[in-house]
């Protein structure tokens, strides 16, 4: 016959509860009593935590005693710690509101963890959604211009045949510098080949940085060294294609990545579909390893995401809703678009939805109060500083300017966002994610042009061009492949 007095030594592990909204808000342990029942024993002692104490009195200040629970009954002494503990990590990791103190931290962190899976998870998917919508809208990236290819200087057209037939790509570095002996003299050649080709670029580019010329070099070496080559016209093509890739295909290869939704190059061409851009792809297809480098390129810049810029500006012209876990990367890039300005109506339409404060980056609205303290008509002010900022004489006075934006209660707009005269190292990607959004229909070409001519315009920053001065002296450098031929750019 069992008995129903209590184990030696037995424990009980017991909830408070709020009888407000019947949550648990503390998890303790008292020795089993057969005298007195669980609720009077617990609530003779206080709880140790001093935010669960204070609010065990605030709950008794408003008229409510806290309902009493068991989690766990007989449990031995020895074990007693650790079972409180199991359950406290439990319930803190499923986001109880847990007034404890010891014992808490690991709960609390295993809590934290999964609220950061959670938020990753979330945000991939949102990224998902958001690729497969744009996919839909815009067709892809802008495809190259037909025109793409780069000339090799003759020196590199005539060795390249004559390379080993081995594949360099997946050498390690001890025997890529035993092959040194046939492409040495092929990479001095290369280079100013790279860098007239980068002069062709300065256009788009705008700015003085190494990296983007480092980067070409890099993917324009490796590509047409790697082996022995027959077919250069197709050489010459695939080489056109990488300024197209890093700057065009790289935002959209970003974002299908931050989606999951492709995790290599081979996945990402057929995710495009039957488009120009995936059959100008197809050409690099063997390029496995420089294509994915190509792709990953983020330029460098840590406050502008090719990524983030693609979607922030496609969003608000096709128009899509942003998702809840991307609406502060987007509005972040978009806030920093205001002041320079360089949003477009639909742009500024969308940084004010997900903040409606945004206009106060712009500085103090100062209309209001100096039409007051001057005796002034409502809005002279904002009127006065409208016309002084749309003076020759005030055009290099930013702070003017913003006053007077400020003032309108309106954001700064442009009609196309092509960030002609800008620098830095995401300019070229923000600029051919203006194109890209003409070239789909959704966003007019600037006043006086069409779509066509201001697609192609950029479509031709893009590729090499045969006819400028600078490609047209490639054919001029040493035959050596040394010294400083009259072909490199100064």
């Amino acid at each position: 016959m069992s008995s129903s007095r209590p184990a030696a030594g037995a424990r009980v592990i017991y909830a408070l509860v709020d009888p407000r909204d019947n949550t648990q808000r503390y998890l303790g342990q008292i020795p089993v009593s057969s005298r007195l029942p669980l609720a009077q024993t617990v609530l003779k002692k206080q709880p140790s935590a001093h935010a669960a104490a204070a609010w065990v009195r605030g709950l008794e200040e408003s008229g409510h005693t806290p309902a009493v629970e068991v989690v766990r009954d007989q449990v031995p002494a020895a074990e007693v710690k650790r079972v409180l503990q199991e359950e406290l990590t439990e319930r803190l990791a499923a986001g109880a509101p847990l007034l404890n103190e010891q014992g808490a931290a690991k709960g609390r962190k295993l809590r934290q963890e999964r609220v950061m899976a959670q938020r990753a998870a979330d945000e991939t998917a949102a990224w998902a959604e958001m690729a497969h919508a744009l996919r839909t809208r815009l067709g892809g990236p802008l495809p190259p211009s037909s025109a793409t290819a780069m000339r090799l200087p003759e020196l590199v057209r005539t060795h390249i045949p004559l390379l080993p037939d081995s594949d360099r790509d997946p050498l390690a570095f001890s025997e890529c510098w035993n092959t040194l002996e046939h492409t040495d003299r092929l990479e001095g050649a290369l280079t100013h080949a790279v860098d007239a080709l980068f002069c062709e670029l300065e256009d788009l580019h705008s700015y003085g940085d190494n990296g983007p010329r480092q980067q070409l070099h890099y993917r324009i070496c490796s590509i047409a060294l790697r082996r022995r080559r027959t077919d250069l016209a197709r050489l010459e093509q695939m080489i056109g294609l990488v300024p197209w890739c890093m700057y065009a295909v790289a935002p959209w290869y970003r974002m299908a990545q931050a989606g999951r939704l492709v995790d290599s190059p081979a996945q990402f061409i057929p995710w495009l579909g039957d488009t120009p851009a995936a059959r100008a792809l197809r050409l690099l297809a063997g390029e496995e390893r420089q294509l994915c480098l190509m792709l990953e390129h983020r330029h460098d810049d840590g406050r502008v995401r090719p990524e983030t810029f693609l979607l922030a500006t496609a969003a608000a012209h096709c128009p899509l809703d942003i998702p809840a876990p991307l609406q502060d990367q987007v509005r972040r890039l978009l806030a920093d678009l205001l002041p320079d300005p360089m949003l477009t109506q639909p742009m500024a339409d969308l940084l004010l939805r997900l903040d409606p404060q945004a206009l106060r980056a712009l500085g103090l609205d100062v209309a209001p109060g100096t039409d007051e303290r001057l005796g002034l008509a409502e809005g002279t002010t904002a009127r006065v500083l409208a016309d002084l900022a749309a003076h020759r004489a005030f055009d290099s006075n930013r702070q003017l300017r913003q006053a007077a934006w400020r003032a309108s209660g309106s954001a700064p707009t442009v009609d196309v966002p092509d960030f002609g005269g800008w620098s830095g190292p995401s300019v070229p990607t923000m600029r051919v994610v203006s194109a890209n959004l003409v070239h789909a229909g959704v966003l007019a070409a600037p006043e006086g042009r069409s779509a066509a001519e201001y697609v192609t315009g950029v479509q031709r920053l893009l590729a090499p061009n045969y006819d400028t001065h600078a490609a047209r002296r490639l054919t001029s450098e040493p035959t050596d492949g040394h010294g400083d031929p009259v072909g490199r750019p100064h």
